[in-house]
């Protein structure tokens, strides 16, 4: 099969670096064999250290933060979307930006550089006691960010008005985000993303968030996302699956190169 010219760019980033020791073993695998090309730190979480440790020993590049907010060093859980609503219907402006500001800072504190790109969990920088600040952030260092969109089910829920608030700002982003979080036939997961893919036109960029890791009891306890993430590990190392992205002409790149 002759490969189309290389005229789109594909970034393939692996959520939720830090959450547990399997996740994180999981997504350096997925990167090193694998063609991931970005990854999302999660701080104050339970395997933050393990996974800094990884950075530090791998010498790994295109780490960006999976912004919290809160952590489950905070709280000694995961925070839930339900605790999302709570939190920004409870606190103003300053109070939100108080808790990114102080996250970033930790990130750089942890791993001696800012972020490669901004991913907050679940899209609630379609807030915009968020997002004001973070769009002021990344225009000020140069940081790419994920679009604004929220997980429902298998697909994502559109927020116009801050998609539309982050490319006037000049922040840049991917043209599209693809995702499917749940559902277990991996072959079929597979098909709709080549479906999704290829709608994309020459000289456009997407995103394509995956989540894969190995599991075991630890994160059985920690995150519903189990059986999905040894899935997601599975798609990452295909290389049949890769070379149907690939026919598609795309060329994979990190957030540095959109």
């Amino acid at each position: 099969m002759k490969v189309k010219r290389a005229t789109k760019k594909l970034v393939i980033v692996a959520d939720d670096f830090g959450l547990a020791k399997e996740i994180n073993e999981g997504i350096l695998r997925a990167c090193r064999e694998g063609f991931v090309t970005e990854f999302s730190l999660m701080l104050k979480s339970p395997s933050t250290q393990h996974a800094v440790d990884i950075i530090k020993k791998c010498k790994l590049r295109d780490v960006g933060i999976h912004l919290l907010l809160v952590g489950f060093d905070d709280i000694k859980r995961m925070f839930r979307r339900s605790d999302y609503v709570e939190l920004f219907k409870n606190k103003n402006y300053q109070e939100i930006q108080k808790l990114a500001e102080l996250e970033l800072r930790l990130f750089e504190k942890l791993i001696g550089k800012k972020p490669t790109h901004i991913i907050p969990q679940y899209g609630i920088h379609g807030n915009l006691k968020l997002l004001d600040f973070l769009l002021g952030y990344a225009k000020k260092y140069d940081i790419p960010m994920r679009l604004p969109r929220t997980t429902l089910g298998e697909k994502f829920g559109e927020n116009y008005a801050a998609e539309i608030m982050l490319r006037r700002s000049g922040v840049r982003t991917t043209k599209y985000l693809f995702g499917h979080v749940l559902g277990s036939n991996l072959l079929r997961i597979e098909r709709e993303f080549i479906d999704e893919l290829a709608r994309v036109k020459g000289g456009e960029s997407a995103e394509v968030l995956t989540h894969p890791g190995y599991f075991d009891e630890e994160v059985l306890k920690l995150t519903s996302l189990n059986y999905e993430r040894a899935r997601d590990l599975a798609m990452c190392l295909d290389k049949k699956f890769e070379e149907k992205i690939l026919n598609l002409g795309y060329h994979l790149v990190s957030f540095s190169q959109i």
